[in-house]
């Protein structure tokens, strides 16, 4: 496929992963003023609707999903429940917002696994970095424009706006190509043995990790910055992020998955030692934003698009994206359930455990085998060397 047909055939995949930081954000604004033991119970509910109707999204209903009329079907289901919330909402009771996750998680994570592994599918292994970059780099604009767009909407015009969101997600079915022609020969696979694969847990530990340290900081950090210097972090870690994506994308296709990802947590374990060492000196913090952003940018694309894509071949690519990305998908929940117990932690403490743990992260991955076929390295390490000897006859030929 060129490279438009790629993200063209992705649409459904930037739709649905759109929708899910959006969606986040709507239940974060209905749980704003209520008790923080109700909003664990919301945001709960809405995280193990996500996972239970992902886990049968990946293996009772697999087949299904892989079919354009079902495909319709969900996205359909799902718009009918962006706009069911809008009357549940009306009356913001404890029950109704129980109701409004349950059925909006379960609209979202039905089909999350098929469409990640619709990346993997469709996206050939030595193009599978820079495309997710760019798919990546599509969606962090368009959650940015959505965001702004409703941001100052009243509650039931935002679950309109996402619902219509929702309902765009048809114009992606139509530039599928039947799944099945793409992936005949894959054999079947439980989730006991993915996660019995030595690879899959070197690679999946770092990534655990680093969700869970991530999300876990988050409060920490925004009651280190304030509010104001906290925005800032978040616009600058956006742009950082989108742009590094693209370097995390060229090393996994040209240098392999495995330095990328180190790169990527050293960077991040480095972020937050200077945070540490130099204690709210304003070119630390200034030097955090952007080397957090970059690690995000490069961790994303390695660990949400392409490793599982990998591990996959040939095998049921959706338990292997369900499970690599569980992490990840999960971690909104960690950060809202862990905020009233991290905030008593010393803020430097934390930064310096951070920082460990981060670095510590990196040595599962020096152990993991490199994923990337070793041929399609020597090949680019060769055209790289010709096209170099080319630039250094013609210069001397002109000279």
């Amino acid at each position: 496929m060129r490279f438009k047909e790629n993200l063209l055939s992705m649409f459904l995949l930037i739709n649905s992963l759109t929708l899910f930081t959006i969606t986040w954000m709507l239940i974060r604004d209905l749980t704003m003023n209520v008790p923080f033991s109700e909003t664990v119970v919301v945001f709960t509910v809405f995280y193990m609707s996500l996972w239970f109707s992902a886990v049968i999204g990946a293996t009772e209903l697999i087949k299904k999903l892989q079919e354009k009329t079902f495909l319709l079907f969900w996205i359909l289901l799902g718009t009918c429940m962006y706009f069911l919330s809008i009357i549940i909402v009306i009356e913001n009771s404890l029950l109704n917002l129980i109701i409004t996750a349950f059925v909006l998680g379960v609209s979202i994570g039905m089909g999350i696994p098929v469409c990640l592994a619709l990346f993997a599918n469709y996206i050939d292994i030595k193009n599978r970095g820079l495309v997710g970059a760019a798919i990546f780099f599509i969606i962090q604009l368009i959650t940015v424009f959505l965001c702004v767009l409703i941001s100052s909407l009243h509650i039931a015009e935002k679950f309109l706006i996402a619902g219509l969101w929702r309902l765009l997600g048809i114009a992606g079915i139509f530039f599928l190509a039947p799944v099945r022609t793409l992936h005949e020969e894959n054999r079947q696979n439980s989730f006991s043995s993915i996660v019995g694969e030595r690879t899959f847990i070197l690679y999946f530990f770092p990534w655990f990790l680093f969700c869970l340290i991530s999300f876990l900081e988050a409060p920490l950090l925004e009651r280190f910055f304030g509010p104001e210097l906290f925005d800032t972090h978040l616009m600058i870690e956006i742009a950082m992020s989108s742009v590094s994506a693209f370097l995390g994308g060229a090393i996994c296709d040209f240098k392999g998955r495995r330095i990328a990802s180190v790169l990527g947590f050293i960077l991040l374990g480095i972020s937050y030692a200077v945070l540490s060492v130099f204690h709210g000196a304003y070119f630390s913090i200034y030097s955090f934003m952007l080397l957090e952003g970059t690690a995000w940018g490069i961790l994303y694309v390695v660990f949400v698009f392409v490793i599982w894509g990998d591990l996959s071949e040939k095998r049921t690519r959706e338990k292997y994206y369900l499970l690599g990305n569980m992490p990840y998908l999960l971690s909104g929940w960690i950060e809202n359930f862990a905020k009233p117990f991290v905030e008593v932690i010393p803020i430097y403490a934390s930064f310096s455990l951070a920082s460990f743990f981060l670095f510590l992260a990196v040595l599962p991955l020096l152990y993991a085998p490199e994923t990337l076929p070793e041929k399609m390295l020597k090949d680019r390490e060769l055209r790289s060397y010709i096209e170099r000897a080319k630039r250094v006859r013609e210069k001397f030929t002109k000279g």
